[in-house]
């Protein structure tokens, strides 16, 4: 994978700009430790990605109550796992069982799955969008873990966790893991306490449409005025959206070199195989046709939305709420989300 800049970079950049340490307190102490489940003494071994996420689902699985149980788990083929979305529960109610109705050894264990699901940069990213609840006035531990199948069913099994502004979905099949569609949001896109959850994923898009010359920029900008929503809402499968905006392949290089950290500022929340891995279908379906589209304000803290779209990805960003500071964005592959291609027959 080409990288503009390394994941200790990224890490590096996370805490010195105060990312790692503003996790506010009412999120559970627990989440702020927890690790992924491992295998210990003689019986150590080196786990596969998927073993360890199957490891630690059945940890936490382990712990509940029939009752508890029975909210979180789902056959594999319930509809279900296709139904989501990244609203308040309030106006989208979930299935699973929340943070709230754990107790603390169970959420421990619940935010071990999640970090054994991610990058430490991407499980700070979660925490600090789940964090942010806290200046809405909302509950952060109103975030749902929910369990498809039986964990390391070799014919395929998955787990979502979502709730406000978050929705990380991993459907599993063997060795193979999916992870799309993934959603990340943040409102407000600068808390009081001075934390940005997306901070490069809303500035170095502006920075790129800004270096533009003219004729490059009124190729990018499809419309004046920015959506009033990301186009493929929470549909469960996804197709190409209108071919607009200005290809990679026409960029300088320090605008290609934006574009690509744009997709790292999605990419690198993942473990680092399954980055590499969507870098490079990127890379295989055409990188030099990725088309990079705008609609919105060229300012920041303005109403904007923008949008990169390859042959087999679409990744939206709307900003255009609550004057520029609400954003939403997801991650969709048109033949992947959801395990699509890892479960054809």
């Amino acid at each position: 994978m080409a990288k503009t800049f390394t994941r200790r970079q990224v890490l590096k950049y996370a805490a010195v700009s105060g990312i790692g340490g503003l996790i506010a307190a009412n999120l559970p102490i627990v989440a702020r430790a927890a690790q992924p489940i491992t295998t210990k003494g003689a019986q150590a071994q080196e786990l596969s990605l998927a073993q360890s996420i199957a490891q630690a689902a059945t940890a936490f699985l382990d712990t509940l109550n029939p009752d508890q149980r029975a909210k979180a788990s789902y056959d594999f083929s319930n509809n279900e796992r296709f139904r989501w979305h990244w609203t308040m529960p309030s106006g989208f109610p979930r299935n699973g069982l929340p943070l709230r109705e754990m107790d603390d050894a169970q959420k421990a264990l619940a935010f071990a799955l999640l970090s054994s699901s991610l990058s430490e940069y991407g499980y700070q990213k979660s925490l600090d969008i789940m964090s942010l609840q806290n200046d809405l006035g909302n509950d952060p531990q109103l975030y749902f873990v929910t369990v498809f199948g039986t964990v390391g069913d070799p014919a395929g099994w998955g787990w979502r966790w979502e709730g406000h502004h978050l929705s990380r979905h991993y459907t599993i099949v063997g060795e193979k893991i999916e992870v799309t569609p993934f959603f990340h949001g943040s409102w407000p896109t600068t808390s009081d306490a001075g934390l940005r959850a997306m901070p490069r994923e809303e500035d170095a898009a502006l920075e790129l449409v800004n270096s533009l010359p003219d004729d490059l920029r009124n190729k990018a900008i499809f419309q004046g005025n920015t959506l009033t929503n990301h186009i493929t809402s929470n549909n469960p499968r996804v197709t190409p959206l209108g071919q607009v905006g200005v290809p990679y392949g026409e960029l300088n290089a320090d605008q290609q070199k934006l574009v690509v950290e744009i997709m790292q500022a999605y990419l690198n929340v993942l473990p680092e195989a399954l980055a590499e891995t969507h870098y490079q279908r990127v890379i295989d379906g055409g990188l030099e046709q990725v088309l990079f589209a705008w609609a919105g304000s060229l300012e920041h803290r303005r109403p904007q939305y923008y949008r990169l779209q390859g042959a087999n990805f679409v990744m939206e960003f709307d900003n255009s709420r609550n004057r520029g500071t609400h954003i939403h964005s997801v991650w969709r592959e048109f033949d992947n989300d959801f395990g699509y291609n890892l479960l054809k027959a």
